[in-house]
């Protein structure tokens, strides 16, 4: 995880749905009579395009799925588990997400940043089929659904097509979820649709965290750094305020009580210890203050 120092003052089965129906013969109503030689109009269906953001360079065999995960789990709400980040050094997306999903208030806003929506879209794969382990016929896949993603005000249209393994029950190469929620890995596609490719979203020395934050809420956050002479209230104080409060934390790039130069969401406080949510691993974790300070550089959060 990169952050910006001046900112802060520190520091098996690829799914195929291409709809084609071959026409059936020509139906006339009763009484009506056609001239045989009467121009026929023809009749065109449109459809939604997507151009599929070139990947990353990568030794996983990959190929493209059209995924049929629920928005955000079964008969549930946004959820801190419902995300997990893969093969991109973008840990701090991943966490940002998984922050938001943890407080009512960001979950409210995860609502307006994406939705399903009924309705065809092509996803064009002509540009990466060489990338790919197998090509669909056409070099197209057509879903019957996509989801509106807005990041930082700016609208994307967004197919539920990834980028996948070769296996039946198909698990996307980037952002993923072990509760199998679509919403997390449709918001790291959008940025990835914004940026131009997966792979410019993979240099952490581009996206910091201050840049993807308000790349995807529209504002800059607030945050202090952690160094040994941060008041222990003052962390104590960004912890507990996490229940209700998105928030982030940035290890030390020589951390070794958690992962090394690495994104935490903040999950609060319990028995004197601070609670994480690692989106590498998807799993929490506690840690003594006196740890997480030695171990954090920065905390970020929601500006009030």
């Amino acid at each position: 995880m990169t952050i910006a120092g001046s900112e802060l003052g520190a520091t098996g089965q690829t799914q195929w749905h291409n709809g084609a129906r071959i026409p059936g013969p020509l139906r006339f109503l009763p009484g009506v009579y056609l001239a045989p030689n009467a121009p026929s109009k023809a009749v065109t269906k449109t459809f939604k395009q997507e151009a599929m953001p070139p990947p990353t360079g990568t030794s996983t065999t990959m190929v493209a799925s059209d995924m049929k995960w629920s928005l955000a789990g079964t008969g549930r709400d946004f959820g801190v588990g419902d995300v997990k980040q893969g093969e991109l050094a973008n840990c701090p997306l991943a966490a940002l997400l998984a922050a938001h999903a943890h407080t009512e208030s960001g979950r409210k806003l995860i609502g307006t940043w994406v939705s399903e929506k009924a309705g065809a879209i092509e996803t064009d794969l002509a540009a990466i089929a060489g990338k790919l382990a197998e090509v669909p016929p056409g070099k197209i896949i057509r879903s019957n659904r996509y989801f509106a993603v807005q990041l930082g005000g700016q609208a994307f249209d967004v197919s539920p097509v990834l980028y996948t393994d070769e296996s039946r029950d198909p698990s996307p190469i980037y952002m993923s979820s072990p509760d199998s929620a679509l919403w997390p890995c449709m918001i790291e596609k959008a940025f990835a649709i914004k940026v131009g490719t997966y792979d410019d979203l993979d240099d952490d020395s581009k996206w910091t965290v201050n840049r993807i934050w308000e790349t995807v809420t529209g504002v800059a956050p607030g945050g202090f750094a952690v160094v040994k002479g941060t008041p222990q209230s003052k962390i104590v104080e960004a912890a507990k305020h996490a229940s209700s409060i998105p928030t982030l934390a940035a290890s030390r790039d020589d951390a070794t009580e958690v992962t090394s130069h690495h994104g935490f969401a903040v999950l609060g406080m319990s028995k004197g210890n601070i609670n994480l949510y690692d989106p590498s691993a998807a799993r929490t974790l506690s840690i003594s203050i006196d740890k997480f300070r030695s171990s954090f550089q920065a905390i970020f959060f929601t500006a009030q």
